[in-house]
């Protein structure tokens, strides 16, 4: 079966749960990064929050790794604290979200020519799931694992508290269609890897 490991556990500027203020910035953001590895041996790294040294690192830490090792690079949506270590993988191939690719090549126009938008299946078994909300074009990920269905989600779900409330978070484009996007990962999905926080169960089937 797929399995998945959090290489970095991701953290935010503001947290409404923690009474925080959603116009003030009180630390630093860092994404959460997925390794998703599939019974044929293909890796896919999710969202790289690190670079250089430090992705070395977290993939030797977390998997015995090194960045050669990763086969797919997939970044969900256009903010640029999701692939901070994407040049720095560079045996992968570089996929992004179909709807955020364009913009992602912008940023990046020394690597424009390496990033292409993904298809229906990074490889077969792992699908592209759209979640528009956070960004028009978000798309995470959604698989089977032998715990049930995961979705590596990016910032259509910042953490749980975010979830069990179908709330955006405060920079979200459209609010309502991230409460749509939450309502379709409690249908898909067992297990959600959020954009900045811990994986978390949905419990579907209590339901």
């Amino acid at each position: 079966m797929n399995r998945f490991t959090i290489l970095t556990l991701g953290c935010f500027s503001r947290n409404r749960y923690w009474g925080e203020e959603d116009a003030k910035s009180y630390r630093r953001a860092l994404c959460t990064s997925t390794l998703i590895e599939t019974p044929q041996g293909a890796r896919i790294l999710v969202d790289p929050a690190v670079s250089g040294a430090a992705l070395a690192q977290v993939l030797d830490e977390r998997c015995g790794l090194r960045p050669e090792a990763v086969d797919y690079v997939y970044v969900t949506h256009r903010h640029g604290d999701h692939y901070m270590g994407m040049a720095d993988l560079p045996r992968a191939v570089w996929l992004a979200a179909p709807g955020n690719a364009g913009e992602i090549r912008r940023a990046l126009p020394q690597h424009a020519k390496r990033i292409f938008a993904a298809g229906a299946e990074i490889v077969t078994g792992i699908r592209v799931l759209p979640l528009p909300g956070h960004t028009p074009g978000l798309a995470g990920l959604l698989f089977a694992s032998e715990d049930g269905m995961v979705a590596v989600a990016g910032d259509s779900v910042m953490t749980r508290d975010f979830f069990k409330d179908r709330r955006g978070y405060y920079n979200s484009a459209d609010f309502a269609a991230s409460a749509r996007s939450i309502d379709l990962l409690m249908e898909k999905a067992d297990i959600v890897v959020p954009g900045h926080g811990n994986y978390f169960l949905t419990h579907r089937r209590a339901q």
